[in-house]
């Protein structure tokens, strides 16, 4: 190797080292992100007319759409806790305790059974129930409400009890046109309480509150006399000392229709043990 060679050799060394170190200086600086194309989106509008079809809505130039939302006709839906089969039979779940809640929904569910699904008679609304009682003015207006539609529109109200009913779920069950329980529910009546928050009552507020009492008590009882086999006064004294009691002793008063698996051996035993101590079953 000649003494050009020797040098062109070095220079083109010196060239790439050079290089190599730009490119790590250029690497190691910040970095730049290229371009995105934009992100196409399609946007689809329907308005629901009042028969019910869909229509399609152009935008016109210029027109921007900020956010998407979904807007829902103001009109009456079945709440989340019935369904309906069928066009002929809704089914409504009371399962905790009774509140103002349960009168909504079940009041709603009757609206569009009626006015959507052309109830009347022939239809039927089953309801299962397994509650422990709750608000009594909440038992009192579904109980109202289950009588009012099945007189003026004949549906026929079907009781399911399960697990327990008790306190102001006894009403709501007892004027069911039909009621069926399995034989492991249990029923309990009491009499109704009041939840005050600590502070002053005058003897005048503690007079108003025996007399709402004294109306409850009357409106909750007349209901369970009208349905049953019992007349006031054996209410209100099995009220008056908490009353718990089987599946064989609600159909023998007569709130009660069926027991849906009905165990002969179960109601021997449970007549021996409370026969024992003095009680009903």
């Amino acid at each position: 190797m000649n003494h050009r060679d020797k040098k062109s050799l070095m220079e083109f060394g010196i060239i790439s080292i050079v290089v190599l170190i730009f490119g790590l200086v250029a690497c190691s600086g910040p970095q730049t992100i290229p371009p995105q194309a934009p992100i196409e989106h399609t946007l689809k509008i329907e308005v629901i007319s009042e028969d019910g079809e869909p229509k399609e809505v152009q935008l016109k130039d210029g027109d921007k759409v900020m956010r998407s939302m979904s807007v829902r006709p103001n009109e009456y839906q079945l709440s989340q806790l019935s369904a309906m089969y069928n066009e002929e039979k809704l089914y409504i779940k009371i399962f905790s305790g009774l509140s103002v809640a349960d009168v909504t929904r079940a009041w709603q569910d009757m609206i569009v059974a009626i006015e959507e699904y052309n109830f009347g008679e022939g239809s039927e609304v089953h309801l299962f129930i397994d509650s422990p009682g709750g608000d009594a003015f909440a038992g009192l207006a579904l109980a109202d409400l289950i009588e009012k539609y099945s007189m003026l529109y004949k549906i026929k109200f079907i009781a399911h009890g399960t697990g327990i009913i008790a306190s102001a779920a006894v009403p709501v069950f007892a004027v069911c046109d039909e009621t069926h329980a399995t034989q492991a529910t249990i029923f309990m009546v009491h009499e109704a309480a009041l939840w005050k928050w600590p502070g002053r009552e005058t003897a005048s507020d503690i007079r108003s509150q025996n007399r709402l009492m004294d109306l409850l008590q009357i409106l909750y009882l007349d209901k369970l006399v009208k349905n049953s086999n019992l007349n006031f006064d054996q209410w209100e004294e099995m009220e008056g000392r908490t009353s718990w009691f089987s599946t064989w002793k609600a159909k023998e008063i007569g709130i009660l229709d069926f027991i849906d698996n009905e165990s002969k051996e179960t109601r021997e035993l449970l007549i021996e043990k409370m026969n024992r101590k003095n009680d009903a079953f």
